[in-house]
């Protein structure tokens, strides 16, 4: 008879296991961080933050700075952030769900801390679940990791 070793479930009353659960594997995935490239997986030839050059405008205007609206990416699991004009954001990093607040800091966009799910799924980079902060260039949003660092792009989707 084969020896089958049984898996505890969870106990849904003790938030504090699953919050411990979620720490350990946030600081599990915290040094593949280091492996990024920094370059925009929309625009590979895009230079990294290092690259670029200080000459670069940041929005005229920062109060007309407007993410509200829907996000998005065509790469595999269709990742995307839809930001609330009352300061909710909900999106996917094409596998995991995100559900967080926003606001505007000059001329940036930070995006609060969030907890995520945390499936597993075969060929998906889930670049999006390290988004801290954004910019936007057009149509564009440059989405950064908490270093600062350009992690990838969204296109804002036409209505």
């Amino acid at each position: 008879m084969p020896n089958h070793t049984m898996l505890r479930t969870l106990d849904p009353t003790r938030p504090t296991s699953r919050l411990a659960l979620g720490l350990a594997a946030l600081a599990l995935t915290l040094p593949l961080a280091a492996c990024d490239t920094g370059n925009d997986p929309r625009n590979p030839s895009s230079p990294s933050p290092t690259e670029s050059s200080e000459t670069t405008s940041p929005s005229n205007d920062a109060s007309k700075l407007d993410p509200t609206g829907k996000w998005t990416s065509p790469e595999k699991g269709d990742p995307f952030l839809e930001f609330a004009e009352d300061g909710s954001l909900e999106g996917s990093d094409g596998c995991n769900a995100i559900v967080t607040s926003w606001k505007v800091e000059g001329d940036e966009i930070a995006i609060d801390s969030f907890m995520s799910t945390q499936k597993a799924c075969a060929g998906v980079d889930t670049w999006l679940s390290k988004a801290s902060t954004a910019t936007i260039e057009g149509n564009v949003m440059k989405v950064k990791d908490s270093n600062g660092k350009v992690i990838g792009g969204l296109e804002k989707e036409d209505k």
